[in-house]
């Protein structure tokens, strides 16, 4: 990691509707890769100044060390049916105690429940982070990595309507898995209050594979 690596400005402001997009953060055709910075043991994943230029040597952006991406992803084998079982996993860094592959025991296993309890997993790890902080400094953005629509969009923009309205559609009826979605509405807001920003990030599949790959590990066992 370059000798650039700093720390995030606190005077900036939170992004309101909690959307992690690079192409609006970073140059229009930045790669997925280089938004992601990891350390040299590979404990942390941070995210990438915004307002750097490219390192002259390796061309990368220098990471904010007190801003880092959570990835995380749920796994559903036989959903739908009676007996399926399902995982969540969660990835910090390749060497990271934080990462988690953990076989859900709900009563009720599907895709989404899947996806919902990983942002719940994740955002765990987060506040246990927080608490402890990063290599010793305070931890001030965690954006939320993941290739489930459901989860980022459901975060980021159908629960704001849904806070309003007591959680019903627009057709009057109760929100599916909204004890989930409430659940991670008082992580964020327990984040919010330790002064951590929490963004959610939607990647393709392809970019979340050590998340995906901790979520099936579980459903090994």
């Amino acid at each position: 990691m370059g000798v650039g690596a700093h720390y995030a400005s606190q005077t900036r402001e939170w992004t309101k509707n909690r959307k992690f997009e690079p192409n609006e953060l970073y140059s229009e055709d930045i790669n997925t890769a280089d938004v992601e910075v990891r350390d040299d043991d590979e404990t942390w994943t941070y995210v990438a100044c915004d307002n750097d230029s490219p390192c002259p040597h390796c061309s990368c952006l220098q990471p904010h060390l007190d801003c880092i991406v959570i990835a995380v992803d749920g796994a559903c084998k036989g959903n739908g049916s009676t007996d399926a079982r399902a995982a969540a996993g969660v990835f910090v860094g390749k060497s990271s105690k934080y990462n988690k592959s953990t076989v859900l025991t709900e009563s009720e296993a599907t895709n989404q429940i899947a996806e919902l309890k990983a942002g719940i997993l994740g955002l765990s790890q987060a506040i246990e982070i927080q608490g402890c902080g990063v290599e010793g400094e305070a931890l001030h953005q965690v954006v939320i990595k993941s290739d489930s629509k459901y989860l980022v969009e459901g975060m980021t923009e159908w629960v704001f309507k849904w806070e309003g309205n007591g959680y019903r559609t627009c057709k009057g009826v109760a929100v599916t898995n909204s004890a989930l979605f409430k659940e991670l509405e008082i992580l964020i807001g327990r984040l919010n209050k330790l002064g951590v920003e929490v963004l959610f990030w939607h990647v393709p599949r392809s970019y979340n594979k050590q998340a995906d790959e901790l979520a099936n590990l579980a459903l090994q066992s």
